[in-house]
Order: C-alpha cells, then structure tokens, then sequence
C-alpha cells in the first residue's frame, strides 16, 4: 500500500510546498504528526497535507487523519464511501447551479468524504492541485480496498 501511495502522489507531482512525504519530513514535525495516531488502526504514514492557516491531513495505509486546528478525525480507509466537493450545496445536485456564486476549482482547498455510515467529514489540503492530489490518492485508496 505504501508504494501505491507514493506512486500516485509522484503522478500528481508531490511533494510540493504544502504536500510532503512523511519520511522527508522534520523529525519534530514526525513525532508531533506521531503523537495524533495509534499506528496499529492508522498503518504506516506516507503523505502528509497541509494548507497555510495549519489544518492538515495525514494519509496512512490503512487510515486518513485530520486535524482543523479543534479536533481530530479518524477514518479508516476502507469506510470510505463517497469523496465530494464542498463547493457545492449537495442538496441542490441536479438543480441549475448559478456559477457567479461558485468557488474556482482552483480555489477549493477542502474535500467532503461520506463514510458507509453517511456520516460526512471535511479533509483539507491547499488549494488546487494538493487538493485534487488528495482526493485521487483518496480514489485509489478506497478501491484498493474494495
């Protein structure tokens, strides 16, 4: 799995200022992301996503961690139901979307993942491509476990 990992992230160009390798970080910044999982639930860290108002997301083997700077969230991988945009009202898919009042998919710097509960989380990277990293990390991830 860590190699699927890695290997997705090289085909989106990680890492970049906000999206590192957990091996290629600081060894304070290591023990402090360490502090936050319990490695036997969450697997081995590989990638690590950050924005610059310090929310961040922690991709393991067989977990995805985050924090919004007021609580942490756990998901196991293989709970991982559906991966959508939070630009979007979701009560309002199928209705005329006005696109004035839309943010730029260059803009989006958060994703939305239902668990097989319907239960709804938001994971955050920086915008644009970190963004759309995490989410296609996310896809692979989530059918290597089906």
């Amino acid at each position: 799995m860590v190699n699927r990992l890695k290997w997705k992230a090289d085909k989106f160009g990680l890492p970049t200022e906000f999206a590192f390798y957990f091996n290629d970080l600081s060894l304070e910044t290591k023990n402090n992301l360490v502090s936050y999982i319990n490695k036997m639930n969450s697997g081995t860290p590989v990638l690590f996503f950050t924005k610059p108002t310090y929310e961040w997301t922690l991709v393991c083997t067989r977990q995805v961690i985050c924090n919004d700077n007021t609580k942490l969230v756990t998901l196991n991988i293989s709970d991982i139901k559906r991966i959508l945009p939070t630009a979007f009202d979701i009560t309002l898919i199928g209705q005329p979307i006005d696109i004035t009042t839309v943010k730029k998919k260059s803009e989006w710097d958060t994703i939305n993942i239902v668990d097989k509960q319907d239960e709804s989380t938001i994971f955050y990277a920086n915008k644009g491509d970190d963004l759309f990293a995490l989410w296609n990390i996310l896809l692979m991830a989530k059918q290597l476990y089906e």
